[in-house]
């Protein structure tokens, strides 16, 4: 039942994700042709969109609000929080049945432990197996940069940001104080912060590779569409959705998402 369930769940969120959902509204355009009018709006919004979203210039003007008071990494120089709080971002197996972290999800890990090093913090990674893996994500994801028990606390239970937030809380009291300092991917920072701030805590925001996209701006490539940027537009718009359904859940309240 198990398996079903998360099949049934891919298969709709591929239904829903971009560029699926645009790519029918073009083939629903060819299929009533012969109403020109009808047919040409689906065609031509459906083209106009897809083009768009894959302009990476357009990607970054999504994500830019997700991440609006979150700082550099390189401009970190003091903080007063009681540790840095690194939510991990999925993993995958190899074909020899590994199981490792992804990309976005070691920027991460490597940008806190450095943060958390310059600052003489204690560092917690936040991650379970949300999809039933062997192993929960933050513990695959501190062997793979190879951090040990010494290195990290591990918060092994959380499926999502709303469970991380709640799972934080414990360990925070325990460090004693009330403030983290959240690392996470530009795009994430909104939502992971606004649960944390959901909890009691105060937040102050790192967004890992923000430096290298700030410093990426105005490339000619920016404005030639790409598969890069179509992915960048669909990370985006899921993290908007994702806000709209913790705001109905009353997972986060709107005043929650300012930094």
């Amino acid at each position: 039942v198990g398996r079903i369930l998360r099949f049934m769940r891919a298969v709709l969120e591929t239904l829903i994700a971009i560029p699926t959902p645009l790519i029918l509204m073009a083939v629903t355009g060819l299929v009533f042709w012969r109403r020109r009018r009808l047919s040409f709006v689906l065609i031509a919004t459906a083209t106009i969109l897809l083009v768009g979203l894959s302009l990476p210039v357009v990607a970054k003007m999504l994500a830019r609000p997700l991440a609006a008071g979150a700082i550099s990494p390189v401009k970190v120089t003091t903080s007063e929080s009681v540790a840095v709080l690194v939510p991990t971002a999925g993993i995958f197996r190899d074909s020899n049945g590994r199981w490792w972290s992804t990309a976005s999800g070691i920027e991460r890990a490597v940008t806190g432990q450095r943060l958390s090093q310059k600052l003489k913090l204690p560092l917690i990674f936040s991650g379970g197996a949300p999809g039933g893996e062997s192993e929960p994500e933050a513990k695959i994801l501190a062997t793979q940069i190879g951090l040990d028990a010494s290195d990290v606390i591990l918060e092994t239970e959380a499926k999502n940001s709303y469970e991380t937030a709640r799972g934080i809380v414990p360990i925070v009291t325990m460090l004693g104080g009330d403030h983290i300092l959240l690392v996470t991917s530009p795009t994430h920072v909104a939502r992971m912060a606004a649960s944390l701030r959901r909890q009691g805590l105060e937040v102050s925001a790192v967004a890992a590779g923000l430096h290298h996209q700030e410093a990426s701006l105005g490339r000619i490539t920016d404005f030639l569409p790409s598969a890069a940027g179509m992915g960048q537009s669909r990370a985006a718009i899921h993290e908007y959705l994702a806000i709209l359904f913790y705001l109905l859940q009353g997972h986060i309240r709107t005043f929650d998402l300012v930094l």
